[in-house]
């Protein structure tokens, strides 16, 4: 079990994996050190040693031999470069740049069998940050999925489409006409490319409003440093803040839901209610005060726990996180898989 009275990981939880390499190995030297001591000790110094510090040093010796080979594990899929391709088109989805090839991106995915998991999240991202996907483009990722993985998984896209992760646009939500008009003046292939780009200025995409308004693509023409994180991106090298933890240093910086009205109008919440003089509670008056109770209902993730924990540090506040699972993305996608959902 990890946790917290494992040591070593205590230090690296909640660190960028850049980072961890750097701190086992100074960590391994700081050992071959105390171990050095033993060296030139008299008959006493050596009884005392052994008595007090050899145990620690064991134990230490353990756990920092668990951690790298788990960090080495990590890095061997880490710089494969079909991980790399992988966390390119996630940037660029979040982003909204180079659609087009994002999709192709997701068909050679889906066409190699490279993971049915990975393939069904890249679509799920895909769906939820262009709020739905083109009526030809999901016919056609539905189509490859299904002859790649087995038609079983018709009841996959069914769940999917229940829970909103994975639809199709509505009609009427692009320029159908303006398309029309497109596609008598240049030939088929141009006529495609340009609807795509209509289609795209056309729909309203929640995704992209609520990203512009909350921030939660950090722009900057500076490259992010790791090492000395300067916001809760960190988690996601510098290239996104999850959702749920934007809301919540919003409300803590705006002592309740004032002024955010539109943001919970995008995301489909429902009313927001807050008991007191009207949010001012909120607002810590001493250090017994700096104590902030999260609840996630259908469970949060390890990332969003570490950026609420460097929230926390940034801010001077304590989170305690109550959730009903630890989760990810892959979990529950396995169980819709399973049509457990």
């Amino acid at each position: 079990m990890l946790n917290s009275q494992d040591k070593v990981f205590n230090e690296i939880r909640n660190e960028h994996f850049s980072n961890v390499f750097g701190f086992l190995s100074q960590k391994a030297r700081n050992l071959q050190t105390a171990y050095d001591k033993r060296r030139g000790m008299d008959i006493q110094q050596m009884k005392m040693f052994v008595s007090e510090e050899l145990k620690g040093l064991k134990q230490e010796h353990r756990l920092l031999s668990l951690h790298i080979s788990a960090s080495e594990s990590i890095m061997k899929k880490k710089t494969k470069q079909d991980f790399q391709e992988l966390l390119k088109t996630e940037h660029c989805l979040l982003e909204g740049f180079e659609i087009r090839e994002c999709i192709s991106f997701i068909e050679e995915h889906i066409n190699r069998q490279v993971s049915m998991i990975e393939s069904l999240r890249l679509l799920c991202l895909l769906s939820v940050t262009e709020n739905g996907l083109l009526p030809k483009d999901f016919r056609s990722l539905k189509a490859q999925y299904l002859q790649s993985y087995g038609a079983e998984h018709l009841l996959t896209f069914s769940n999917l489409r229940q829970l909103g992760l994975l639809v199709e646009q509505q009609p009427g939500e692009t320029l159908t006409v303006m398309e029309s008009k497109v596609g008598k003046l240049v030939n088929d292939r141009t006529a495609g490319k340009l609807t795509d780009a209509f289609s795209s200025l056309a729909k309203k995409s929640n995704f992209r409003a609520l990203s512009r308004k909350l921030n939660l693509v950090p722009k900057s023409d500076e490259e992010y440093d790791l090492r000395i994180p300067r916001d809760m991106a960190y988690i996601f090298s510098g290239a996104y803040i999850p959702l749920s933890c934007k809301l919540i240093e919003q409300v803590l910086e705006r002592d309740g839901w004032t002024g955010l009205e539109e943001v919970t109008r995008l995301i489909n919440g429902h009313e927001f209610a807050v008991t007191g003089g009207g949010g001012a509670d909120l607002k810590p008056k001493s250090d017994a005060q700096r104590i902030i109770l999260v609840m996630f209902l259908g469970g949060c993730t390890f990332s969003e726990i570490s950026a609420l924990r460097f929230l926390g540090k940034e801010r001077g506040y304590t989170f305690i996180v109550v959730t009903t699972a630890i989760t990810n993305s892959s979990r529950l996608l396995e169980a819709l898989l399973d049509n457990r959902v």
